[in-house]
């Protein structure tokens, strides 16, 4: 096993995309999973020295062999529990909010807030490392951000709550999304295991997928708001 399987074993064990890459994204992940606790500074070099330094490896901020078959061996051979905490799942929350555009943060913490009142406990994730590639414009969406995952977490038999795949929730959470304004796709055959929703803009109901593309394309090289109706 090479360094990149070991990046993708803790990418999935965070729930983040599995590319193989160590990207600033990656590192602020598994800091959270070493340290279950979210950064006080999310300077990359910094984590890694952190992380380099919880290890007892040498905290260079160079990502040596040692640094990969330590966090592996930490993170995946000995953790066999996948038990996680609702505080965990607050605090992973967070942190995938803070990955996300401004446009879509406010949805994501209101259907994080009604998934609760309604006595159900969501995990924000990262897109499931397959997916069937789709040509309309709301999963054209995720090129611009207004696209985000979730994943539902239940308690077992033995009362500890995990990750689980089919749940009747997914469709409840579906529900809720909507009455907020979220569109989803509830296609099991290619999403099993998280929901994905989407934001398609007001202003892009009359226009056809090229016109929405080219618009939100235009709004984002000029920092506009993509939402905004102008």
């Amino acid at each position: 096993m090479d360094y990149s399987d070991k990046i993708k074993a803790l990418q999935e064990k965070a729930g983040i995309e599995t590319d193989g890459v160590a990207s600033s994204k990656t590192w602020l992940h598994v800091y959270y999973l070493l340290f279950n606790s979210v950064p006080y500074d999310l300077n990359t070099e910094i984590l890694i020295k952190n992380i380099q330094h919880k290890l007892n490896v040498r905290h260079d901020a160079y990502v040596w062999d040692k640094t990969w078959d330590a966090l592996y061996d930490l993170l995946i051979e000995q953790d066999v529990e996948t038990e996680i905490t609702p505080a965990e799942v607050e605090q992973s929350n967070m942190l995938m909010l803070n990955t996300m555009s401004k446009e879509v943060v406010l949805f994501a913490k209101e259907l994080i807030y009604l998934a609760a009142k309604n006595g159900i406990c969501i995990r924000l994730m990262d897109k499931p490392k397959k997916q069937k590639q789709f040509k309309n414009k709301k999963i054209a969406n995720s090129n611009f951000g207004l696209s985000f995952y979730v994943g539902v977490f239940e308690k077992n038999t033995k009362g500890k709550l995990v990750h689980v795949e089919n749940s009747p929730s997914y469709a409840k959470v579906a529900k809720l999304g909507a009455s907020i304004g979220l569109t989803y796709n509830h296609e099991s055959k290619y999403f099993k295991s998280s929901q994905k929703f989407d934001i398609v803009p007001a202003w892009a109901v009359r226009l056809n997928d090229t016109e929405m593309v080219q618009e939100l394309s235009r709004r984002k090289m000029e920092n506009i708001n993509l939402l905004a109706i102008i």
